[in-house]
């Protein structure tokens, strides 16, 4: 008995003295590793890189993201690559909810592109986005813009429009950057939008001549310029019967409620997605692909995880 004892005492004056150092020695700053090349800058996401590109197409700037899977360097595999706009306020959500779904093996390892804007934070994006995610120009939305932003400080839009071009700069300059600098996949790869970019996800999915394969189309802006989009649709019907795609639709069920039940700028989220699926039904493309779930109590905002989350599920399901 005495010896245990004794042995208590030892351990608990080694804890004792442990814990005194623990508390009382001076803390070693720990080094700082610089994950980025010099002037590059910072990235959005730790564990990725991150670059500024001027567009020859477009003159604008941009800056993408990167993130490897996590076998890239221990494998000479190709793999899929899913390219997400609104990198500045979405990438995060984006590769983080894809690390997780990998560890269950719900969907394969992805090389993630994050596409967004050298700004800082996702209010100052809001105008250059504008610019390149929209299909035509929309002078009302412009006008009414300077008048919601002459009463805050967001900044000024820049125009719209744009998409034509920002789908060009994508197809022909980012892509083919990407594809030759990594093992990248070209018959994997796939696109990720919401609202603005859920718009340019689906103008690229009419318009794109197969650059993408795979479409996560979230609560896409369809009451653009009034209804553009629909437009855009009945012109590809009139030279197309087949759309070799498959693509996720989504949106949130209280996203045709605006602040006190007014839907601002009529922006009938839900029912216009509704009418854009029963053209597709209808048209019957061949080789199309597609599936859509309108998530219960969620807005236009809260329904973001959720559509990424189903979304990569169903582009990339048949993989697995």
């Amino acid at each position: 008995m005495r010896f245990i004892a004794a042995l208590v005492a030892v351990l608990f004056g080694v804890v004792g003295l442990v814990v005194f150092l623990s508390v009382s020695a001076p803390v070693a700053e720990l080094p700082v590793h610089e994950v980025a090349e010099a002037g590059d800058p910072p990235a959005y996401l730790s564990g990725t890189t991150s670059r500024i590109v001027v567009s020859e197409t477009t003159g604008r700037t941009y800056q993408i993201s990167v993130t490897l899977p996590r076998t890239y360097d221990t494998s000479n595999e190709t793999y899929p690559v899913l390219y997400a706009v609104d990198a500045n306020i979405e990438f995060g959500t984006v590769v983080e909810t894809a690390r997780l779904m990998q560890l269950e093996g719900l969907i394969p390892e992805l090389i993630v592109v994050g596409i967004g804007y050298p700004v800082g934070t996702f209010i100052e994006a809001l105008a250059p986005r504008a610019v390149d995610l929209t299909p035509t120009e929309d002078r009302g939305f412009q006008e009414r813009a300077a008048v919601a932003e002459a009463n805050s400080d967001r900044p000024v839009h820049e125009g719209n429009g744009g998409a034509p071009g920002f789908l060009r700069f994508v197809r022909e300059e980012l892509i083919p950057s990407i594809e030759a600098e990594y093992r990248a996949d070209p018959r994997g790869r796939a696109l990720y939008g919401h609202s603005f970019g859920g718009l340019f996800a689906f103008y690229s999915l009419l318009e794109g001549e197969g650059t993408f394969h795979r479409f996560i189309v979230g609560s896409p802006s369809l009451w653009w310029d009034q209804g553009v989009s629909f437009e855009l649709e009945d012109r590809f019907a009139e030279t197309h019967s087949a759309l070799p795609a498959r693509a996720f639709f989504s949106v949130g069920m209280l996203e045709d409620e605006g602040p006190n039940d007014a839907v601002p700028w009529g922006q009938l989220m839900v029912s216009n997605l509704r009418t854009l699926l029963d053209v597709l039904d209808e048209r019957n493309y061949e080789g199309f692909e597609f599936a859509s779930h309108f998530f219960e109590d969620e807005t236009h905002t809260s329904v973001v995880p959720a559509t990424i989350s189903r979304g990569l599920r169903y582009i990339y399901g048949e993989e697995q």
